[in-house]
């Protein structure tokens, strides 16, 4: 990779116009070393490919899933665990289960979805944002070498996509999300009046029931005879377990938005998409599949060892064990203090920690069954969705300036992509 650049490019990335940047943004998928065979647009690069510099791609993950600082967790009924870390990208229901992936032509690389940092880049201060490429060498974790082979056929990739994608010189962004986390925090929510979310303050919670086998009690039967359930309150199984996906695949395409419109910023080229099928991505990845046996189900992701785990098994001995280790931190007893020099209130822990709501141990229990119903019913968790889903690619490249004077009006791309070679790679 190329060396470090002089400060200059660096401190301009952070002094480029927002709204210019939305309204710029543009899918540049020809770069340097690309070749389109088909078409109107047939062309060959005359340039060779250019591998993003270690910088480039340090400043992309930091406009995607970056230390922005502290969260706020400015609500009106708080829950006792606080997370210390802010990100670039926006959340629901302590989620930040996405791990971004990424290949490039030295290797296949992820971001440590554990990370957490104590001291975060000052932003403000054209020193501190060094910080940016330091956090990425702490946290890129290297996988293997080599770029992805990604099978470049239909399928797995869309037609209209083998020429451009996952090519030499490229950097292809692969955010993984991971539904189990949000969907165990879902049902707590739904049936624990204590929680304060979607049952009513000192009522009962819903009556989560399987409406693929009749709209039968989903392991709840103890829980609606002892009143802690509205029998009449009813949730489908099917409903709960897609409102899941919708909390967690926000994630992902914030992170690609980030990355794209930091693009514009720093003139490379590229774009976001879907144009393909994730089940063979994830087998080239490595990530583990699990299928229930005997059932007329496909494999569905569940992890990739060590690395990226959902909160079912293999990686939990039961589902007692992951639903312990989503909703312990809802306890007071277990949340840890705050870190007064992380705290971005004026008041005490103690006095914060008053005001929080908690999660029943009788709420604990009920999510407990619920969850190991739907393991044993479906052979799997969650039952009638993936674990894990991977349904955006960002991919970012040098462009090829040459090709779009050749077939595009003036304008198609601005100052920065003209004289990014100049100013990043002299």
């Amino acid at each position: 990779m190329t060396a470090h650049p002089p400060p200059d490019p660096f401190s301009k990335v952070w002094k480029y116009p927002l709204f210019e940047a939305l309204y710029a943004r543009r899918s540049r998928r020809f770069g340097l070393g690309f070749e389109m065979t088909e078409g109107p647009f047939r062309y060959k690069s005359e340039q060779a490919p250019v591998s993003l510099s270690e910088l480039e791609e340090a400043l992309l993950v930091a406009a995607g899933v970056g230390f922005s600082g502290v969260a706020l967790w400015d609500q009106s009924r708080p829950l006792p665990y606080r997370s210390s870390d802010g990100r670039t990208f926006p959340s629901t229901s302590r989620g930040r289960r996405t791990a971004l992936f990424f290949t490039n032509d030295q290797g296949v690389h992820v971001i440590d979805p554990a990370a957490a940092v104590r001291e975060f880049p000052d932003v403000a201060n054209p020193d501190g944002r060094e910080k940016v490429l330091a956090l990425y060498r702490q946290h890129r974790k290297e996988l293997k070498q080599g770029r992805l082979d990604i099978p470049r056929r239909v399928p797995p990739l869309c037609g209209h996509n083998l020429w451009a994608s996952n090519m030499p010189g490229s950097t292809l962004f692969m955010p993984v999300c991971d539904v189990t986390f949000s969907l165990i925090g879902l049902i707590a929510q739904f049936v624990d009046s204590r929680l304060e979310r979607f049952a009513a303050q000192n009522g009962r919670g819903m009556n989560i029931v399987d409406d693929r086998h009749g709209f039968r009690p989903a392991g709840t039967e103890k829980w609606i005879a002892g009143g802690f359930l509205d029998e009449g309150d009813i949730l489908p199984l099917s409903h709960l377990e897609r409102q899941a996906t919708y909390f967690m695949f926000s994630e992902p395409a914030a992170i690609c938005q980030n990355m794209f419109l930091a693009t514009e910023a720093m003139g490379l080229g590229g774009w976001m998409h879907c144009g393909f099928l994730s089940r063979e991505v994830f087998e080239v990845l490595g990530f583990r599949t699990v299928a229930p046996p005997g059932a007329p189900i496909l494999a569905h992701p569940v992890g990739l060892d060590g690395v990226f785990q959902a909160y079912c098994p293999p990686y939990f001995t039961s589902m007692d064990e992951a639903v312990d280790a989503v909703l312990t931190p809802m306890l007071r007893k277990h949340a840890a203090s705050a870190n007064p020099a992380q705290s971005p209130y004026l008041m005490s822990d103690a006095e914060h920690r008053e005001g929080t709501v908690e999660i029943s141990e009788e709420g604990i229990a009920c999510t407990k069954a619920i969850c190991n119903y739907i393991l044993e019913t479906y052979g799997r968790f969650p039952g009638g969705v993936d674990a894990l889903h991977l349904m955006w690619f960002m991919q970012v490249h040098h462009v090829d300036t040459a090709y779009y004077d050749k077939f595009f009006r003036p304008g198609v791309y601005g100052a920065t992509h003209a004289g990014h070679m100049a100013t990043w790679h002299r």
